[in-house]
């Protein structure tokens, strides 16, 4: 069984390029299966099996651990229900998949017991990159580790922000955003996998800027410290 942070990282990275390896081999079948679950918003038999996939290696490696998936589910328990939660999205961009477009990706999230993510790895299978983040290990890009600059792009006005995320959204990335410099909310700060929410993001630069727009608007927010990314 895995238990190390470090072990748990290694292994979403090779499991996310599995996964990519096996949604690529769907890729331009004429008789792929797609069905819609509302506007814009398809799964395919690709998606399905990617997930399967992610699930089962999962399963072999932690019996104990806790699973979502984007298709076909899982467990939602509250924060704090004991062990960790890895959180999938075996195709995040299924509309580009199935148009021809190279824009998709595999993403895995980990979750801690306290219901903070602390591991995130999105893996680009067309082109054949994988982004991972480690709480306090920091970004890394195919194993080639990433340092933002003093100065440069931090310095101006950068951000993003997207309304009706889900945790198989959010997870992977927020952990990311975090790790290499930046900022965004907490997507668990309601301590709940199962709801949607905003979720804005910037650069350090930025966040200042950012929470004057928002001027405390959304309940529960706190200032970020704008120096250390949190």
């Amino acid at each position: 069984m895995i238990v190390d942070s470090v072990d748990r990282r290694i292994f979403a990275e090779e499991l996310a390029v599995e996964a990519g390896k096996l949604a690529l081999s769907y890729r331009g079948r004429q008789d792929l299966d797609v069905r819609s679950k509302g506007v814009l918003d398809w799964v395919t038999e690709a998606d399905l099996a990617a997930e399967r996939l992610i699930r089962c290696r999962i399963g072999e490696s932690f019996p104990l651990g806790r699973f979502l998936g984007e298709e076909e589910g899982g467990d939602v328990p509250p924060a704090g229900a004991g062990h960790v939660r890895r959180v999938v999205d075996p195709i995040d961009g299924t509309t580009c998949f199935v148009s021809g477009l190279p824009s998709w990706c595999v993403s895995i999230a980990c979750v801690g017991e306290s219901g903070h993510p602390f591991l995130g790895v999105i893996r680009d299978p067309e082109g054949a990159e994988t982004f991972s983040a480690l709480e306090g290990h920091r970004l890394t890009i195919s194993g080639r580790g990433i340092s933002v600059p003093k100065r440069g792009i931090t310095e101006g006005l950068v951000g993003l922000s997207e309304s009706g995320l889900r945790a198989w959204d959010a997870l992977a990335g927020e952990v990311l955003i975090r790790e290499s410099g930046g900022w965004s909310t907490s997507f668990m700060r309601d301590g709940s996998l199962a709801t949607s929410k905003p979720v804005p993001a910037a650069n350090r630069g930025s966040v200042a800027a950012l929470w004057d727009l928002a001027d405390g608007v959304l309940e529960g927010w706190s200032r970020p410290d704008q120096h250390n990314g949190q």
